[in-house]
């Protein structure tokens, strides 16, 4: 099962690179100081419009088979491709957690320049409009 964490970052920050963002946003996971990691972080991501977010996914999905939608969460089961995802979708970040690498939720995520992804447990990041 794969965690991955979808941050939409601000324009200025784009030009960090993804393994420094990944550092950063990697060193707020571990920190202890929670009041000082929110604050840093603020800096760093711009937020989610949770409503638009959430009727946008839903338009998208609603006339497939495998999409099902319970307030803020998004599910897709689908048995004939073996995947099991769930979105959850909150103010700061995305959280998609998944039997598969390549999620259909990715699909319309991807057309956005800033969100980067992140999977702290297997250590992997990337901008998700250049994930194939």
């Amino acid at each position: 099962m794969r965690k991955f964490y979808l941050f939409k970052i601000k324009d200025e920050y784009l030009k960090y690179g993804p393994y420094n963002l990944y550092k950063a946003i990697d060193n707020i996971y571990h920190l202890n100081d929670y009041k000082y990691g929110i604050n840093y972080f603020n800096h760093l991501r711009a937020k989610f419009n949770k409503e638009i977010l959430n009727n946008n996914i839903f338009n998208y999905y609603k006339d497939k088979y495998n999409y099902t939608k319970v307030n803020n969460i998004h599910y897709i089961n689908d048995y004939y491709t073996n995947e099991n995802t769930k979105l959850t979708i909150y103010n700061n970040f995305l959280l998609i957690e998944t039997n598969i690498p390549n999620p259909l939720f990715f699909e319309i995520f991807k057309k956005s320049n800033n969100i980067f992804v992140v999977d702290f447990n297997n250590r992997d990041y990337f901008w998700l409009n250049d994930y194939k």
